[in-house]
C-alpha cells in the first residue's frame, strides 16, 4: 500500500535511517542470501514546464547563453520524463537497513554550462560532496539543509573556474534535505535527500531504479522528489529473491509560482540586435525536451500556477 506523507511528516520516516540519532549507525558486514528490488516510477498527468530564468539579471551573459532558448532565458528542468511518463531523478531509498554491504557512496556535484547536474544527488550527513567546475568561470556554491518548515545556509562557497573543491555535509538535527544554488546565477541549482545506509537509487531517464544485495526483512520504502510528497510503502525482502515495486506521481498537485513561468520581461532592450544569437551548445524550449514541437501557450503554463496553494 502507497501512503503519501507530506514534508511536515518526512523527517519522522527519514530519521529512522538517516542516523542523526546516536541509537545506531549503519555497520558494514557480509550479506548472506541477499535480495534485489527493481521497479519503474510514473509521473501522471502532463508534466510541469521548465521555470524562466532571464540572462540579463545575472553575470557572465556571454559564457552562460551558450544554453538558452534563444530569447534571453535559461530554462530549469525540475520534471524530465519519458515517453510513456517513467519519472527521471525521482530518490528510491530503503529506511531501516541496519546492517549490510559497504557504504561507498561519494556524492560529486558537477558545474558545466552553467547548470548543476545530476538534479537530485543522496548525500550522507558528516561526510564530504565534491563539487567540480568544469566551466573556466566562477560559480558561487550555496549549500543548505531544509526540514519541513525552515532553511538554513550550510556553506557558501567560491568555486575557481576548472577546479573541484570538497564540503562536509552536516545537516542539522531533524533536517534531511540538502539543497544547492549558484549566488551569481540563480538557474543552477540541484537538490538531495540525506541517506542513511547503501540501500538508494535515482531513478534512470526511463523511471527505472534497482537495488541488490538487500539484507532479507520488513523496511520502509521511500519514493522522493524535491517537489512532491514522499511516497511509502512497506517492503519486504525475502532470500534470493527480486521484488518488483513502482510508484506514481501526479503531475496535477506540483505548485509553481506564477513568476517562474513568465517568458519575457521589462528590460526588452536588451534583446536587439547581436543579443538575440543561436545558442551554441544546446537550444531549450518552454515545455518537456521530450515535446519540443508543442510549445506550452500560457493558458497552458498557468494552470500550474495557483493562487493559493493546494490543500
Amino acid at each position: 500500500m502507497i501512503k503519501k506523507i507530506s514534508m511536515s511528516l518526512l523527517f519522522v520516516v527519514v530519521l529512522l535511517g538517516i542516523g542523526f540519532s546516536q541509537a545506531w549507525a549503519y555497520e558494514e558486514e557480509r550479506v548472506v542470501d541477499g535480495g534485489s528490488l527493481k521497479g519503474k516510477i510514473y509521473l501522471d498527468g502532463a508534466v510541469p514546464p521548465a521555470r524562466v530564468y532571464h540572462l540579463i539579471f545575472s553575470p557572465n551573459i556571454e559564457f552562460c547563453r551558450r544554453i538558452s532558448d534563444g530569447s534571453g532565458n535559461r530554462m530549469l528542468y525540475e520534471f524530465k520524463t519519458a515517453k510513456d511518463g517513467g519519472f527521471e531523478d525521482v530518490v528510491i531509498s530503503i529506511v531501516g537497513v541496519k546492517k549490510g554491504k559497504p557504504f561507498t557512496h561519494k556524492p560529486i556535484i558537477w558545474l558545466e554550462d552553467c547548470q548543476i547536474r545530476p538534479f537530485v544527488t543522496p548525500v550522507r550527513n558528516n561526510h564530504p560532496v565534491t563539487i567540480a567546475n568544469n566551466d573556466p568561470i566562477f560559480h558561487g556554491i550555496q549549500g543548505y539543509t531544509l526540514d519541513s518548515k525552515y532553511t538554513f545556509q550550510m556553506f557558501n562557497k567560491q568555486v575557481p573556474g576548472k577546479a573541484n573543491i570538497q564540503k562536509d555535509i552536516e545537516f542539522r538535527p531533524g533536517h534531511y534535505i540538502f539543497r544547492t544554488q549558484c549566488g551569481q546565477h540563480d538557474f543552477m541549482q540541484s537538490w538531495g535527500i540525506a541517506v542513511g545506509n547503501p540501500y538508494f537509487d535515482v531513478t534512470n531517464e526511463d523511471g527505472e531504479y534497482e537495488i541488490a544485495n538487500i539484507p532479507p526483512g520488513t523496511y520502509h520504502l521511500i519514493a522522493w522528489h524535491p517537489n512532491m510528497d514522499v511516497q511509502v510503502q512497506t517492503v519486504t525482502i525475502k532470500p534470493n529473491e527480486t521484488l518488483e515495486l513502482g510508484f506514481s506521481f501526479d503531475a496535477s498537485e506540483v505548485n509553481i509560482p506564477l513568476h517562474d513561468l513568465q517568458t519575457s520581461y521589462r528590460l526588452q532592450t536588451w534583446l536587439k540586435d547581436g543579443h538575440l544569437v543561436p545558442p551554441k551548445v544546446k537550444k531549450q524550449e518552454h515545455n518537456s525536451p521530450e515535446d519540443l514541437l508543442v510549445p506550452y501557450s500560457w493558458e497552458e503554463r498557468s494552470k500550474f500556477y495557483f493562487d493559493e496553494p493546494k490543500k
